[in-house]
């Protein structure tokens, strides 16, 4: 499912909905931020007025402050009032404070939650055509972006609420004077509406900027080694330094425009007020009391206009992540891994039906395939790279459906097979070991907790690895540094095969399981390979041609379609694609069909 990155046309309701959609169920926390918020901002505007008041007593030598509002107390009872207020209003901004820290964290944790429960529970076929590194880029560069717009709401929040407290304040202490300055700020606000759409549209074409920058890093960090071969290395960095200037150059936009939002909003505000005095002063307005109160609390409510200013550039230049985090979500959850309800009585025998498998191009990577393979039977598949073979793999593993056609798990189709119950006896070994950051024991674990130390030891016997895995410091309790650097490669094959082996599989797929061994291992391998006959049903790409020898039966993939299949013997009489392999691999079919 493509990701529609053209969202200009998307109304504003709905990019508010999406950043509202985030905390809404935290309903609580938002309503006690609300509430700490307001009587906090209502305290400080309390406290002002009284200062204001106090001041002008002092200036007049009274022993009385007012009339404000109509009241008039003692100085010193003024005083110890304005005090209390101080301190409870410190009290609330704390804990505002802490409501909105964990109220960023348990959005953040909740996205990364929705985000990685989405992804890993999707079809492989969804994940696999996805970016180099995407999930990592989802859960850091997209879910730091949520998180932000978080806390620029809270922050919104705070200060929205904070301006309506002023701002009420002020009406209950003279409503003309307020009146006369709210209008005011209610043109300044009008004005700096074409402001906030720039910096959106700048915003959405920098979170594409960004996401593209972090997949195509993570790309080439993944071609270290072909990098280092081919002596690339400068074209390499040019490639990066052209994706940091597109990046780079977009970020200076929208954060150029994000930046001059407050002081052009600071500008147009303290214009306003001066506005709203010279009208007073035009009005011959003589009420000073009043006057200084209301011009106090205006100009600290200034103060939470630019926040409020300030956090609206902020969400409008955080809101396209939002909306590319959640189509995300949707993009995932909407492609889930196939799952069924069917128990078959065992794994084999397998049987494919005219299979036909495409990956959108006209061209079918497999067609019209059919076959039998029977319970523990030892199959190999060659043919030229490109032919199939590993699409072939993906289905017999359940992690692609065939477009046409059947694939069958003793009489039942695999898409209606229930998956833990597939996953429990199906094992797969890939041609790059991929191995954890951890120990000997958690890589051959991979996470099934069912699988006990005596298993543990067996599948390194049967995968040659033993006697390896005992000269490491801890034996199985050894870290392997990160993804395994701290072995060789044929070490981390074999430790590979371990993990495949130790859930006692019915089915075993492996892509080129020796193509990282050295001979004296490679006929170790074979071996084990070989004692699984008639127990496991095993099928092996092959591109090392000695591995064949171990097999009942080999497919001949060619073109996406089964030209051949039989035993050695046999296909050395039928199959030329055979017969010439085996003579480049310098092996003759003779041996080969004994």
């Amino acid at each position: 499912m493509s990701v529609n990155r053209d969202q200009a046309s998307e109304p504003e309701s709905e990019r508010g909905g999406l950043i509202a959609s985030l905390v809404r169920p935290y309903r609580v926390k938002m309503g006690t931020l609300a509430a700490v918020s307001f009587v906090g901002a209502l305290l400080e505007a309390f406290f002002l007025v009284l200062i204001s008041a106090v001041a002008l007593a002092l200036i007049a030598g009274d022993d009385l402050i007012g009339p404000v509002a109509g009241y008039t107390v003692e100085l010193s009872t003024a005083l110890a009032a304005g005090g209390v207020a101080l301190v409870a209003q410190l009290a609330l901004k704390i804990l505002g404070v802490r409501v909105s820290a964990h109220l960023t964290a348990d959005v953040t944790a909740a996205q990364r939650r929705e985000l990685s429960h989405a992804y890993l529970k999707a079809s492989w076929a969804a994940q696999h055509d996805a970016p180099a590194g995407r999930l990592q880029s989802l859960l850091t560069t997209l879910v730091q972006y949520a998180a932000n717009a978080i806390t620029t709401l809270t922050n919104a929040t705070v200060a929205l609420l904070s301006l309506i407290a002023f701002l009420g304040t002020g009406l209950f202490v003279d409503a003309a004077a307020t009146g006369a300055v709210l209008i005011a700020l209610a043109v300044v606000g009008a004005i700096l509406i074409p402001l906030r759409r720039r910096i959106k549209a700048r915003s959405r074409t920098l979170q594409r900027a960004n996401l593209d920058f972090a997949n195509a890093v993570s790309e080439l960090g993944a071609l270290g080694m072909e990098m280092q071969t081919f002596g690339v290395q400068d074209r390499f960095v040019e490639r990066i330094d052209e994706l940091t200037e597109t990046t780079t150059q977009t970020q200076r936009r929208v954060q150029s425009l994000t930046g001059i939002l407050s002081p052009v909003y600071m500008s147009l505000a303290y214009a306003a007020v001066l506005a709203g005095v010279a009208v007073l002063a035009l009005l011959q307005f003589g009420r000073l009391e009043a006057v200084g109160a209301v011009m106090l609390l205006m100009l600290r409510s200034l103060s939470y206009g630019q926040q409020l200013a300030s956090a609206a550039g902020s969400l409008a230049s955080q809101a396209p992540a939002i909306e590319r985090l959640r189509q995300a979500v949707d993009q995932y959850v909407g492609a889930p891994a196939a799952d069924g309800a069917a128990v078959p009585t065992h794994v084999a025998p397998l049987v494919a039906d005219n299979v036909t498998f495409s990956y959108g191009s006209d061209h079918a990577a497999l067609s019209n395939v059919t076959f039998s393979i029977a319970p523990g039977e030892v199959i190999g598949v060659i043919g030229p790279s490109g032919a199939g073979k590993s699409t072939l793999a993906q289905l017999l593993l359940g992690l692609r459906e065939p477009d046409q056609g059947s694939l069958e798990v003793s009489g039942v189709r695999l898409q209606d097979v229930e998956r833990h119950w597939w996953s429990d006896r199906v094992a797969f070994v890939a041609q790059d070991a991929n191995l954890i950051t951890g120990t000997v024991a958690e890589n051959i674990r991979f996470f099934r907790d069912d699988i006990n130390d005596e298993a543990l030891r067996d599948s390194a016997v049967r995968a040659n690895v033993l006697r390896d895995i005992e000269a490491l410091p801890h034996t199985f309790d050894a870290h392997l540094g990160e993804r395994g650097s701290r072995l060789s490669g044929g070490q981390r094959q074999r430790i590979s095969i371990a993990r495949a082996l130790a859930g006692d599989p019915e089915l075993l797929i492996l892509d080129e399981p020796t193509s990282a061994l050295d001979g004296r291992s490679e006929g170790l391998i074979r071996d084990t390979l070989g004692a699984l006959r008639g127990k496991v049903t095993v099928v092996i790409i092959a591109h090392r041609m000695s591995t064949l020898d171990i097999c009942d039966r080999i497919m001949v993939i060619e073109d996406g379609r089964l030209t051949a299949l039989g035993t050695p013997s046999e296909l050395s009489r039928s199959s030329d694609f055979y017969r010439n392999a085996m003579a480049t691999a310098g092996i003759s079919t003779d041996v080969a069909g004994v």
